[in-house]
Order: C-alpha cells, then structure tokens, then sequence
C-alpha cells in the first residue's frame, strides 16, 4: 500500500499545468493496470526528466512539456529504493551522477555557501558568455548570486532549517544539468552529510513567461533557486513526510523570496487551483494533499498572520518546526496547529482564506495599481479571477449549492444595485463543519466580510447593509479537513434594514435609563444578542459602530 500511494502522490504532482502533456500519467496508468513493474515505472519516470529519448515507445511523446520540480520522482526512488532490482539502482544513480570524464570547473558563490561544477560544452554544457574577466560564465555567477539570496532570506533571515555542511567539502553542492523541468532535489551522492543537493536547468530555455523584469530566464533560475532550495530545507526539517504537500509549500517558497516573478502564478494555475476549481479540496485527488497550484494557502498564511513580512514566516517556520517532531501527523492537522498558536482556528482562517480568493483577479479591490483587501497581489495582471457557482440580481431568490469537497467552498456573486439591505437565510448539511462567509465591497474601495452565526444544524441568517455597495457574496465554506460533495441551501430576500431613534435601545419612544443598561449591555456582550433595532438604535453617534462613546452620548442626552 505504501508503495501504491506514493506512486499516486507523484503523479498528482504531475498532472496540472505544464505537465499536463507529461508521460508520467500514462506511466502511471500503466503501472496500475499492472502493465509494467515497479521498477519500469520508476525507471521511465526518471528517463522522462533526465532521458527522455530513453523512454518506453509507449510513454513517448511529441510534446513533452517542462515539469515545475523533478524532487517528487526523485523522493519516489528513495522511498521505493529498497524494492528495486540492482540494475535499475546503478541505471538510475549513473543518469544522476553522469560521468565526467571531462573535467568539470568549479565556482564558490560569493556569500560562501555554495560550491557549484559546470561544464560549458556538451548536453549539459552551460551557456558560456561572460561579461566580466572573471572566467566564470555569467549563468553561473547569476546562479551564485541567486541560491546566496536565497539563504539568506530562507535560512539566515526566516530560520527554516539549512542544510548541513558538515564531513564533506564545507560548502552545499549544486550542478546543471539539461533535463525535463526546472531542476530538483535529490538524495543521491550528496557530500558529507549535508543530505541533499541541487541541480538546476542548464538554459532555462523554452519554460513559460514570469514577470521578471530582467527576463523569463533569470525569472525561471530565480525561482528554481528558491523552489529547490526549499526542498531541502524541508529535508532538513522532517525528511519530506508531508508528500505532496512539500511541493506546495516549495511554491511558496518562490514568492518569499522572488515575489515579483510569479512564474507559478502564471504557469501552474488555472487547472485545479483555489480560483479554477474553488469548490475542490485543498487536498483534493487520491493524493489527499496540496501542489504547486494551491501555493496561495500558505501565501494567505503568511501574509495574514505574519503582515507579509519579507524577512520573517514565523507562522510558516512554527509549522516546519512542529513537523520535526510530528512526522506522522496529518499535514492539515499540522497547520491548524500552526494557526493555534498564532491565536486562530482552522475553521476562522480558512473561511477568511476563501474570502481573501473571492476578491482576486477582476474583482480585486486596487486602488493607484495597490491592492485593498486581501493579497497584495490580487490584481496582479494573470493573478485568476475565482469562478463563480451563481450570480444573483434580483430578490428574493431560492438556490442551493452542493458538491463542494473538504476545505473547499463555492462563490456566489450577489448583485445590489437598487437594495438597501439583503437578508441571507442559510441552511447547511447537517453534521458537517461549516461555514456561510458573507462579504460586501463598498463603494469608497473598502471589504466588509463576517460569517452567518450557524446553529448545531448549520442553520442562520444574517441581515448585510449593502446600501453603500458595489457587489456582495456569500461563500458556503467546508472547513473540516475529510469527505467530500456537501451541499447548502439558502434564501436572499430585500430588507428595508431597521428603523429607529438613536439611543432608544428598547424602542419604546423614550429615552431613559433603561436604554442606558441595555446599551451598556450590549457593548460587553452580556444577555441576549441584539436584535437589529437595538444594533441601529445603540449607535447613537452615528458613526456606523456600537462603542463606549455612543455611551457618553445617550449619557449626554438623557441628562439634557
């Protein structure tokens, strides 16, 4: 079984985005029709990112596109390593470590980290343009001054864990090699016991657009840099038992530390990500884990929970340190984990995450080119815009919504030109955890959102003042982390919103003490929640909220 889940695990890796032509599926396939063995499937997975001439006739292809990250097939082998024959071990170790009967040179990056061999001939050769005396081809030297940044911000600045330098050369070993995707990660014959070490693209020529300002290679190796790297600091810290979710956070991991690349945003959503498919699960798929696509959880994380600090992830850092001594932890669990002790839930969290996606793309919330609510990014141009499960115009209206999986939700766009107030009436699948997010963009460029007060059987209703609003939405949430095709009901209808005299709390035409007690009541949230006069009544200073200063004033006009 073991074996079996794994092999699944890399081939949702696989499946979205620029490897959607990959042969790894019809490896796959095959290997569970039983079509192939063991030891064939890891085999033709590997030629497919180093040699992929070498593939089976059955499993080739004339378009073959550039994998995001070859570290899921290489954590594969290791895993499987034990139960492969001795030929496909040598056959799989000499395509990682070619020979090099050439002689290889050698360059130490500037910040003292890393040692890098290149050659500048052959099918690995580098490009070979230098522009300064140093000798060193430029590639190269951008390559140094990439993976030094990328320490510093991941390691010295973040605290993730480095990998370890120790009984080796004294520096983190790092190749190039031409192959199939933009580098990896691997385990095989590192130096000393540092664990792991890189190879990288040798050219980085005819990967998809980013948004480097210097161009898509320099964007590309960026981003690799910071994506690989990632990989084994993950290593470091818990030996990659999070599975597909390492490839998730290693996507993260490029807008950290090269945020204005967006090379993932670009190139690996828009099939199975938050926005293409909202109501799928972050886990969704056999793998029951996150990839590359669904990146934006931990960017929410971050930016939410740490003010999008680019020197510091502690909310990120407390979970990889958590997973050093919770290896076998369910990786969800390990994040609510992370939220608790950021002073969160899973649940609060991840009803503001499908908020945060709701206003994204076209109905990001930019104000001068910045953005207002949400990612800081959301208007970015190829940010997605979520789709939407229903659109809403005129009232009152019956619907429902269903087939939404764990941790996932559905959007639903709600229209309200002409309305003063809509009351939502929802009602949810029994027995599920469960949100109803509501949200309203006003019109001065501002995001007003809050959750319906559910009871036991996920049933509520909330009155939402959309007098001042561009557009609003409610969001059915799942926010347990099992099961999946749940559904909700609900029903919009117009309100007029509540009329009443300021200060006159219990709406008998009188203002007096008894108002007074209520008001005051109502601030420290004792007795029974307010009803909407009350909430309209007891501001009485007009300033759109209930404080200790509308207690001043009803003070005031009671004694006058």
């Amino acid at each position: 079984m073991i074996v079996r889940r794994f092999v699944i695990f890399a081939l949702l890796l696989t499946s979205f985005g620029l490897m959607a032509a990959s042969p790894i599926i019809a490896i796959e396939e095959a290997y569970e029709r039983g079509d192939i063995s063991l030891d064939e499937s890891i085999l033709n997975k590997v030629y497919a990112l180093l040699e992929p001439e070498l593939l089976d006739p059955r499993f080739q292809s004339d378009d073959i596109s550039i994998m995001k990250c070859g570290t899921p097939i290489l954590i594969e082998y290791e895993l499987v390593q034990n139960q492969l024959d001795a030929n496909t071990i040598n056959t799989i170790e000499s395509l990682l470590n070619p020979e090099t009967n050439a002689l290889r040179d050698t360059y130490y990056s500037p910040g003292g980290h890393f040692m890098f061999t290149y050659v500048t001939s052959g099918t690995d050769g580098v490009p070979s343009a230098g522009s300064d005396v140093s000798g060193v081809p430029d590639f190269v030297e951008w390559a140094g001054q990439y993976l030094d940044f990328t320490w510093a911000q991941e390691v010295d600045s973040a605290g993730f864990a480095g990998p370890n330098h120790v009984n080796g050369d004294g520096y983190y070993n790092v190749s190039f090699e031409s192959m199939g995707a933009y580098g990896y990660c691997t385990t095989s014959s590192v130096d000393g016991s540092e664990l792991t070490r890189l190879v990288l693209n040798n050219d980085f020529i005819g990967f998809g657009s980013n948004q480097d300002p210097e161009g898509n290679v320099k964007g590309a190796m960026k981003v690799t840099c910071a994506h690989e790297f990632k990989h084994a600091s993950q290593r470091s810290h818990s030996s990659w038992s999070e599975g597909g979710w390492v490839e998730l956070d290693a996507a993260w991991a490029e807008e950290f530390v090269y945020d204005y690349v967006n090379d993932s945003m670009l190139n690996f959503m828009g099939s199975g990500d938050p926005y293409s498919h909202p109501h799928w699960g972050l886990d969704h798929g056999t793998s029951g884990t996150g990839s590359y696509e669904d990146y934006a959880w931990e960017d929410f994380l971050h930016q939410r929970f740490d003010d999008n600090d680019y020197q510091s992830a502690p909310i990120i850092e407390d979970f990889w340190s958590w997973r050093e001594t919770h290896t076998s932890q369910n990786v969800m669990e390990s994040y609510a984990q992370a939220l608790v002790n950021a002073g969160s839930s899973m649940q609060e969290a991840f009803g503001e995450y499908v908020v945060w996606n709701f206003f994204t793309g076209s109905r990001a919330v930019m104000v001068a080119g910045e953005s207002q609510f949400g990612y800081d990014e959301a208007g970015v141009s190829g940010y997605p815009t979520a789709v939407l499960a229903a659109t809403h115009s005129s009232y009152p209206v019956t619907s429902s919504v269903s087939g939404i999986e764990n941790l996932g939700a559905k959007m639903i766009r709600l229209n309200t030109t002409g309305e003063i107030g809509l009351e939502i009436s929802f009602d949810g699948q029994d027995g599920v955890e469960m949100s109803a997010m509501w949200a309203v963009r006003q019109d001065n460029n501002t995001v007003e959102w809050g959750s319906i007060e559910l009871d036991e059987n996920n049933a509520g209703s909330e009155v939402i003042d959309v007098r001042n609003a561009t557009y609003a939405a409610l969001i059915p949430v799942i926010t347990q982390t099992t099961g999946s095709s749940y559904s909700a009901n609900y029903t919009i209808e117009p309100d007029a919103l509540a009329e009443c005299e300021p200060g006159d709390i219990n709406d008998d035409n009188n203002l007096d003490v008894s108002d007074l007690v209520r008001l005051v009541a109502i601030i420290l949230g004792n007795g029974e929640a307010p009803n909407d006069v009350e909430l309209c009544a007891g501001d009485v200073n007009g300033d759109d909220d209930t404080t200790v200063q509308d207690v001043v004033s009803l003070v005031d006009i009671i004694l006058n």
